[in-house]
Formats: C-alpha cells, structure tokens, sequence
C-alpha cells in the first residue's frame, strides 16, 4: 500500500469530508513542485487541477476533457510551454486510461505536469493572509473558489495564459495580445481565459485583482471571486460599467474580447456541442474563435460514446488526437 494510500485511510478514519485534506499532505509521492521548477514566465499557458481526485483515487487522475483541454493548447501552440498544475500529491503509473491519457500529455515536448504545494503558494502574495485564513475552504463554494485564488496567483507569478480545463483550444493564440479577458455576455467579462504579463501594467492589473480578493473576499457568492473581480478591473480601465462600451477595445493596455472569441456558444445553449443535429451550427459559430468553453459544470454528465457524430468529438479527434486515442469507450 502506498503512502497516499495510507492517508486516505486515516483521514476517512478521523474525517468524514475529505473534500480537501490533500492539500495538507506531505508526501514525496508527487510531481516536481512548481516552487522548485523552471518555468517559463509570459507565454506559458497554465491550467489547474484544483480538486482532491488525485489523492482520493490514490493516483493522479485527469479526465478525457481535461486532457483534450491541456492536449488542444499544446497542439496549437507548440513554441508555448502548457503546464497542468495539480494541487492534490500523487503519482500515475501505466494501469489506467487516466494513465494512459497523462502519458499522451506528456509525450508532448511542450507540456509539463507539476503540484502545487497549496501550504506554500500563497505566501508572500496579496492573498497570504486569506489563504492562510482558510476562509476560503469554509465557504459555500470552496473548490471553485480556490481555482479563483489560484488562477490569480498563478498569473500574478508566471504571466501568461490562464484557462479552464473545460476547454478546447482550436487556433494559434500567438496574435492574443499580452493582457486580455473575454466578455462572456452583456454583463459579464469572464475570468475562464485571462492573459496578463508579470510585469509593467499587466502585473499591476492583476496585483490588485489579488488585493479586492484579500479585502473582499466572499465565501457566499460564486461569481463574486472569479468573474466580478475581472469584470470589475475592466468597468475601472475602462472608465464604463457597460461591457458593449468596451468589448472588442483597449483600456489601458488591456484587450476585451467579444463572446466569440472564448465563449461563442452561451451556456445556456451548451447542449449544442452534443447534438449531433447541431453540428453545421456549432462549426459556423465557433469559425472565428480561439478556443471553445464548454461548460463542464452542466456537461460533466454527458457522456460521449466513440461512435457518435456530435460536435464535441469532432473538434477533440481534430483537436486533441492522442487524447481520443486512448479513450476507453466514451469522452
């Protein structure tokens, strides 16, 4: 038995929510830590694993979508460094497909799989103090809040690309500007891809995002921590609090995309991806777009046979071919 093993076992013994106790673990069963490791500042795109599933399943996990999220990014942009960052310790081995599916990762030269020691990470950041608070992890929404921090930290760091691992990436981003978000719809700027330098006016933009998360903190409200904090530093560069004033504009060295640039088909609207009736439709609404959004928190339970003609699997065999390749029966 290994060591992760072992500590599962404890910490159901003596707590019955083990949502995030692998946060706390210290073992040397684990990914090179980014603390330690050289990574690439600026155009690095980043993705986070935030939950615990690694240490519950005793291994590290990713799923087929997770894996065609990080797959597409690298694919498309092969002169950019792709880290998946893991907050949960664990190690993959060659028994599984989520084995199978981080191999294909990382048979990619430009992909590089680390952990985040989350005792650490916050230190000497704006948001030290909260961290360490554990506010956030007392909160109604504590694993999507801890990808909130975390994305912030990150960028606030390395610079570069953040994205959701819900994600499919389908163009080059090299024409992206270096500090950038995406409106999501009349109201909102979304934080599900974010861009920003660690450096001159894009580490100071995304220095205060840190700072209204440490003064502002609300562990209530599941948007106030993500969205509202990028949507609020755009209506203050933007010097507007109506997003049709400044999409598709620059405030202050800061691009604002239109919709169709990340998020081209609506949330409401997410099923298109999995009919197969929609696919001229989806193929023609994503044409200009970068990279595709596709809603994992209402999709999660959609599951996607090998066979079926729907357009989620179309851009995943374009998109993500390794990933596909090592599916067991269903994306």
């Amino acid at each position: 038995m290994n060591t992760l093993e072992l500590y599962k076992q404890y910490y159901k013994f003596v707590n019955n929510n083990d949502e995030f106790v692998c946060y706390s673990i210290n073992t040397n069963e684990r990914l090179p830590e980014i603390g330690e490791a050289y990574v690439v500042k600026d155009t690095s795109i980043f993705f986070l694993e935030t939950s615990c599933n690694s240490y519950i399943n005793a291994q590290l996990t990713v799923s087929p979508r997770q894996a065609c999220a990080v797959e597409s990014a690298a694919l498309m942009n092969p002169k950019r460094m792709v880290y998946l960052l893991f907050a949960s310790p664990g190690l993959f081995y060659n028994s599984t497909q989520s084995d199978r599916l981080l191999q294909a990762l990382i048979s990619y030269p430009n992909i590089k799989l680390l952990y985040i020691n989350m005792d650490k990470y916050a230190d000497n950041t704006p948001v030290e103090k909260l961290w360490k608070s554990k506010e956030i992890l007392k909160g109604e929404y504590p694993l999507s809040h801890t990808s909130d921090l975390l994305r912030y930290i990150t960028l606030w760091k390395y610079g570069g690309i953040y994205m959701d691992l819900d994600t499919m990436t389908i163009k080059n981003l090299n024409s992206l500007p270096t500090n950038f978000a995406g409106v999501q719809d009349e109201y909102t700027v979304a934080s599900g891809v974010l861009g920003f330098s660690s450096k001159g006016d894009g580490h100071q933009y995304i220095n205060s995002c840190l700072y209204e998360l440490a003064d502002h903190y609300d562990g209530h409200s599941w948007a106030e921590n993500g969205p509202k904090i990028i949507t609020g530093l755009t209506n203050r560069l933007c010097e507007s609090y109506l997003v049709k004033d400044y999409v598709g504009k620059t405030c202050k060295d800061f691009y604002i995309f239109s919709s169709s640039a990340f998020y081209p088909i609506y949330y409401t609207y997410f099923d298109s991806y999995f009919n197969p009736n929609h696919m001229d439709y989806v193929k023609n609404v994503t044409s200009n777009s970068y990279i595709l959004h596709m809603w994992n928190k209402l999709s999660m339970d959609k599951k996607i046979y090998l066979y079926e003609n729907v357009p989620y699997l179309y851009f995943a065999k374009r998109y993500c071919p390794r990933t596909v390749k090592n599916i067991d029966s269903y994306f």
